[in-house]
C-alpha cells in the first residue's frame, strides 16, 4: 500500500475525536444514568433488558448510552485507519456524523449530540484539504483517445 501524501494530525482527526467521544460515553454512563446501570447490574447483566418489562425503559437508556459509545469507538477506529492509509477521512464520515448529530440534537436539544457536529466538520475539512491532484495516479488523460 502506498504511503499517504500527508498524515492527519491526531488533534485534527475525526477518527481520534470519535474514539474519544465514545470512551467518554462509556466512562460517564454511571454518572449520567446511575439508576440504569444499577438496575442492569442487580438483574445480572445478561438478559437484563428483557427480564422485567416494567424496568426495560430504565435499563434501556444505559444500554443505548454504552452502545452509542461502542459504535463511536468502532466508527472512529475505522475513520482513523482510513486517515492513516489515505491522508484523509472516508467520504462517508461527514454525512454519517452530521446525520446522527442533527437527528439526536433535534430530538434532545440539551444533549451531547451537538458534539457530533464539530467532529463532522473535522472530517469535512480533512476531505477538502486532501483532494487528489489532477496528476494523481488513475487520473491520467487517455492519450490515445485524445482526452
Amino acid at each position: 500500500m502506498a504511503e499517504p501524501t500527508s498524515r492527519v494530525s491526531p488533534l485534527r482527526s475525526a477518527g481520534v475525536w470519535s474514539v474519544a467521544l465514545g470512551l467518554v460515553h462509556i466512562a460517564a454512563v454511571g454518572a449520567v444514568y446511575p439508576g440504569s446501570v444499577r438496575s442492569i447490574r442487580e438483574a445480572g447483566v445478561i438478559g437484563s433488558l428483557d427480564a422485567e418489562p416494567a424496568l426495560a425503559e430504565r435499563r434501556g437508556v444505559g444500554f443505548w448510552y454504552v452502545t452509542t459509545g461502542l459504535f463511536l469507538i468502532g466508527q472512529g477506529a475505522m475513520v482513523r485507519e482510513h486517515e492513516n492509509a489515505h491522508g484523509r477521512p472516508p467520504a462517508t464520515a461527514t454525512p454519517l456524523l452530521l446525520l446522527i448529530g442533527a437527528w439526536g440534537a433535534a430530538l434532545t436539544p440539551v444533549s451531547g449530540f451537538w458534539l457530533f457536529l464539530p467532529i463532522a466538520l473535522l472530517a469535512r475539512r480533512g476531505r477538502r484539504s486532501h483532494r487528489p491532484s489532477e496528476n494523481a495516479p488513475g487520473r491520467e488523460r487517455n492519450a490515445v483517445a485524445g482526452g
